[in-house]
């Protein structure tokens, strides 16, 4: 565990703010408003892919939030 203070010097690195911009954008919530989120995000970034990151702790909850993101996506299982 770091104190208060070293979490804000570490955040305040040049390393610290790279993770920050990382995680400026998050798409939280059932899998159609994520879908809409990512719809709306691709198009005001006018990106022609994303990489997506799917955070928990647990790896089944990660890899749930993946098939239902690719559900929501109409990809077909492989």
């Amino acid at each position: 565990m770091f104190s208060d203070d070293e979490a804000d010097m570490i955040l305040d690195s040049p390393q610290g703010q790279h993770v920050s911009r990382m995680v400026k954008y998050s798409a939280i919530g059932t899998p159609d408003v994520v879908m809409d989120y990512l719809e709306e995000f691709t198009a005001h970034a006018d990106a022609d892919e994303l990489i997506v990151a799917h955070q928990s702790t647990a790896t089944d909850a990660r890899l749930r939030s993946v098939e239902l993101l690719a559900a929501a996506a109409g990809l077909a299982r492989v």
